[in-house]
């Protein structure tokens, strides 16, 4: 059984091989290594364990939130096995599967040691010979787990004593005693052996995403560096783009330096912001790719991954301000259809919304209220319905009694949502009499700013 920072690793369930092609950007993240990592040193990791007599094994790391082996082997007859290679491992924490079960170990500069325990608790039997970081990890381990066995037997018998208010209040002091022990483990540890792994392992992992150092490689190859990225994307996920964009900035110009980490992050981010949906997002990855893969920055990446990468960034900058406005051709309240680049204004407010959002329902108040001054300023709207339920629609525009061009596309045949990104509505582009974006509001109140602005 593992019992590496409780909570925090559990047993592997996917197990992915090394080799497999991992640059494929937007289909999964790429899996990079830092050449500058790979010294000319051997790593030989010797296993004999009892119990476990000609038995599969796998030597394998952490990246991300899937594993990936290292190496394949079998126990002899003597339950031995040793993994070894050419090259130094990249520090971090990896694992070794013996049949169904499995344990952590610890990767850092010394690489060549010896594991000796038992099949019956793989753990707690553990036996370690010329890896002082090792030792130190299982110790650590151990005493974790044999306070939370007392915890937990404590605890059933609190269970077992009934109505027993003195047995009860006796053993819930006993279960506070212990668990103050066990949460002053981390601290003791760290004053008996400031520079050890574990120890910086168990501070990166209670650090925030402020705090958590992304530079550094010794901690990319563990289960919780991803969720402190994810940590860090959900920070600003329902901020501004341009504030998401500020965030990042900050995020991968801090770990340049770092190759291994940068080139994970960076890839990371801009997988995500793909396929991640919500109004704005787009410029998102558009920042990304200018600024940290295109045209050729990104060096890890081949001449046909960056071409998909270009080949996405300009699709999903066709709905940015500068860039020409998509048609569409729908149907209106009375039947008719309607052209949005044959719509005759100076401006067109392309307006998507929504008969069963409160948001819309303001701007378009909003709307209303101005539109008599935006025609005398040469403004048309060409309202966009975003819902599947024409009824609804129709009843939304009699009881809003709005005079412009409305629209309807049920069935997403124009392909509305992919030309001009709608995820989320209210949505206002605006687009010139040369029929080019211009601007872009996003919710009631950046659509009532520009409004009043529009409206004077």
């Amino acid at each position: 059984m593992a019992f590496l920072l409780s909570k925090c690793l559990i047993q592997s369930t996917f197990i992915a091989q090394k080799n497999e092609t991992m640059r494929n950007l937007i289909v999964i993240l790429s899996l990079i290594f830092s050449t500058s990592s790979l010294q000319a040193q051997q790593y030989n990791i010797a296993l004999e364990i009892k119990g476990a007599k000609n038995m599969n094994a796998q030597f394998a790391y952490y990246q991300s939130d899937k594993q990936y082996v290292v190496q394949n082997g079998k126990f002899d007859n003597k339950g031995k096995l040793v993994f070894k290679g050419n090259k130094n491992l990249q520090h971090g924490i990896y694992f070794v599967v013996v049949g169904n079960d499995f344990f952590d170990i610890l990767i850092r500069d010394n690489q060549n040691f010896k594991l000796k325990t038992d099949t019956s608790n793989l753990v707690l039997s553990m036996k370690v010979t010329g890896s002082e970081e090792n030792k130190i990890f299982f110790d650590y381990q151990k005493d974790v787990y044999k306070l939370k066995v007392k915890i937990d037997t404590l605890n059933n018998r609190i269970k077992a004593a009934a109505n027993d208010s003195a047995t009860i209040a006796k053993y819930k002091a006993d279960v506070e005693e212990l668990q103050e022990k066990l949460s002053k483990v981390p601290d003791e540890l760290e004053k008996k052996y400031p520079d050890s792994y574990i120890v910086k392992i168990i501070n990166a992992m209670g650090a925030s995403s402020d705090d958590f150092d992304f530079a550094d490689e010794e901690l990319l190859l563990t289960p919780f560096y991803y969720n402190k990225v994810r940590l860090f994307i959900k920070k600003s996920i329902e901020k501004h783009y341009s504030y998401i964009n500020f965030e990042i900035r900050k995020l991968l110009n801090s770990i340049r330096h770092s190759k291994a980490n940068f080139e994970f992050v960076a890839n990371y981010l801009l997988n995500f912001y793909n396929t991640f949906y919500k109004t704005g997002i787009n410029r998102v990855f558009i920042f990304i790719a200018d600024n940290y893969f295109l045209p050729d920055k990104a060096y890890w990446f081949t001449k046909e991954q960056l071409k998909q990468v270009k080949k996405r960034r300009d699709f999903l900058a066709q709905s940015t301000p500068g860039h020409p406005a998509q048609d569409l051709t729908l149907e209106s309240t009375s039947g008719e259809y309607f052209s949005l680049l044959q719509t005759e204004a100076k401006l067109t407010f392309l307006y998507f919304w929504s008969a069963n959002c409160g948001h819309c329902t303001k701007a378009t108040k909003i709307l209303k209220k101005y539109y008599e001054k935006l025609k005398k300023n040469g403004i048309e709207i060409f309202a966009v319905n975003i819902d599947d339920n024409k009824r609804k629609w129709l009843d939304k525009v009699e009881e809003l009694q709005t005079e412009w061009i409305n629209c309807y596309d049920p069935e997403e045949a124009s392909d509305y949502r992919a030309k001009y990104y709608v995820f989320g509505s209210p949505l206002l582009y605006v687009i010139n009499a040369d029929k080019k974006i211009v601007k872009i509001a996003n919710g009631e109140i950046e659509i009532e700013e520009l409004v009043k602005k529009s409206a004077e």
